[in-house]
């Protein structure tokens, strides 16, 4: 059973016990806080947009929010990212009222990782969360690389299906 909301397929695998990733492992995921401390480039985790002026990093910024919702927006400038949080604020959704603000990355990679056949960055996230695969969102950073976001769900084309259904093969 496949989904393209993130929560509904946490829902899924949490109902049967043999989902190619768990419901504890989409929720790590999910939860950008979980990884970010690891895997992620510096960052401040706001709620308000009264603080944006006390922001150590500089401009231009990614907005994600703490929860993966697709809302993720890049700024110029401490007006901008004024307005992006005071939106959220008014929106219905109380996951989206937690920003995180980290640099906006020179460069993104996107990987589509599988367990056991991916290395480096991506697979050490992979591991620490406990999924079995994701897309990966590889961030590119004067100082090194670091992973800006974690899509547990990821589209499947028929290339990644094909490496999904391998891996369920050795499993099995």
């Amino acid at each position: 059973m496949r989904t393209k909301n993130h929560y509904l397929g946490a829902t899924y695998a949490a109902l049967f016990r043999n989902a190619i990733n768990s419901a504890h492992a989409i929720a790590n995921a999910l939860n950008r806080l979980y990884w970010l401390p690891k895997f992620g480039p510096p960052f401040a985790a706001i709620s308000s947009e009264d603080v944006v002026e006390k922001i150590e990093l500089k401009p231009p910024w990614l907005l994600a929010t703490a929860w993966r919702l697709g809302l993720d927006s890049v700024v110029t400038s401490v007006e901008g990212a004024k307005s992006v949080i005071e939106h959220r604020n008014y929106m219905r959704n109380p996951l989206a009222k937690a920003t995180i603000v980290m640099q906006k990355p020179l460069e993104v990679k996107r990987v589509f990782a599988v367990a056991g056949a991916v290395d480096g960055l991506a697979g050490e996230a992979l591991r620490a969360l406990g999924l079995k695969y994701a897309e990966v969102a590889v961030g590119v950073y004067g100082s090194g690389e670091y992973i800006v976001d974690i899509d547990p769900i990821p589209d499947l084309d028929e290339a990644r299906a094909k490496l999904l259904a391998e891996l369920v093969l050795e499993e099995a």
